[in-house]
């Protein structure tokens, strides 16, 4: 079984440090630096690395800098790199050189243009660690071209760090790795930022009720994240339930076609489309109960940070999700596309108070536990110090 990164502190330094200040220097490569899931969890990781034993740069590949200032903010250097059409295989090049030029011993590429892009400059780039992370287990990563572009940029990559045991499955059976290339290192979550409580002032704010029950869900407004079905459940649950109000954070392109669905379902009293926020963790603290209706997932982040805030969840059985939710002690789990079953579990929650506290309590402790985001960034530490300088580069294991 693929085993969770639990690497010690190694000697990594032999004599050669890896730069002149005895910092490992580390590059980060991603398709581009926007708001997504992935983009902000790789900003999280960075921010929080150890300075004085890691040096960072971030370079994207030229789609989308958003988050550019943040790293200016940091003094992090970042470099983004002009594509130049669909296709770019100069970007090989300028990536191969960037490495060079800088002396880069790691090289951590984030989504799949970065992964194809990254490993190949490493291959022509010498004595780098190279680590490609996967953060979903995706069906579009599947198409032909781009599975046989992957598979052959892989065999330059160290290791491959998955976020979730379901994700590492599906890669080797999916995306035809070894076991012994990918290393498990799941998503943490920042605890001081993530509080137990209810802010009744942001429910105002919302237009919520004191006594309202609340729903939420933040998520894209994508195929994926399963809304249509939550909607579908949504209209069981009003039923017997006047005062419970569902809350949908994200934005996409579904966005009026669910909308549309709200008002043939006459929920329009029961639902609320928020759009893109940037306050989830203060918005967390409206909800009585999360719901993720997901489809696939690799390792949902939104639920540990709804966990974190002791929130009971109820969520779809697929992927990475099941490694979170413990169905019965946690939250519910429950078949994708079935929004009998998931307005059955949501009534259940809304019925008993002393459920909704014990599952959040038990969520609450199992992050502490399990899935703090110091673990988290300590495993990545440790990744890096045992791969830098010590000869197991570029593939070779």
């Amino acid at each position: 079984m693929i085993g969770c990164s639990g690497l010690r502190d190694s000697h990594f330094y032999n004599g050669n440090p890896m730069s002149q200040n005895g910092r490992i220097r580390v590059l980060q490569l991603v398709e581009g630096m926007n708001w997504g899931g992935a983009e902000t969890k790789l900003l999280e990781l960075i921010v929080n690395m150890d300075r004085e034993r890691f040096e960072t740069t971030v370079c994207s590949l030229g789609m989308g800098d958003r988050l550019k200032d943040r790293f200016d903010e940091l003094g992090i250097p970042f470099v983004n790199f002009a594509r130049r059409g669909k296709v770019d295989p100069r970007l090989i090049w300028d990536v191969s050189k960037l490495i060079r030029k800088e002396k880069f011993d790691v090289v951590m590429t984030t989504l799949f243009y970065a992964d194809v892009v990254g490993a190949l400059a490493s291959a022509i780039s010498p004595n780098k660690a190279v680590f490609s992370w996967e953060t979903i287990s995706a069906p579009e990563w599947l198409i032909k071209h781009r599975l046989l572009a992957y598979r052959f940029a892989m065999k330059f990559c160290s290791k491959v760090v998955s976020v979730s045991h379901a994700t590492a499955k599906w890669l080797v059976d999916e995306r035809g790795l070894s076991e012994n290339q990918i290393t498990v290192i799941p998503y943490g979550v920042n605890l001081e930022l993530y509080k137990q409580g209810r802010s009744p002032e942001l429910r105002e704010e919302l237009g919520i009720s004191a006594d309202a029950r609340v729903v939420g869900v933040v998520a894209r407004l994508h195929p994926q994240k399963g809304h249509c079905y939550l909607i579908d459940a949504a209209q069981k649950v009003v039923e017997d339930h006047e005062n419970v109000v569902f809350v949908f954070a994200g934005d996409g392109e579904l966005r009026k076609p669910l909308e549309e669905q709200v008002a043939e379902a006459n929920l329009s009293n029961h639902v609320k489309f928020l759009g893109f926020r940037s306050d989830v963790k203060e918005l967390l603290t409206t909800f009585d109960i999360f719901c993720l209706p997901s489809l696939y997932e690799g390792l949902p982040n939104v639920i540990l940070e709804a966990m974190a805030c002791a929130l009971p969840v109820v969520a779809t059985s697929v992927d990475g999700t099941v490694e979170l939710i413990d169905d019965g002690s946690t939250g519910f789990l429950v078949q994708p596309k079935q929004p009998q079953t998931l307005a059955s579990r949501i009534s259940a929650l809304l019925d008993d108070a002393d459920l909704r506290q014990r599952f959040g309590q038990q969520g609450r402790r199992k992050v502490e536990e399990q899935y703090s985001l110091r673990m988290q960034v300590e495993n990545f530490q440790n990744l890096y110090s045992a791969h830098a300088g010590n000869g197991n580069l570029n593939g070779k294991h």
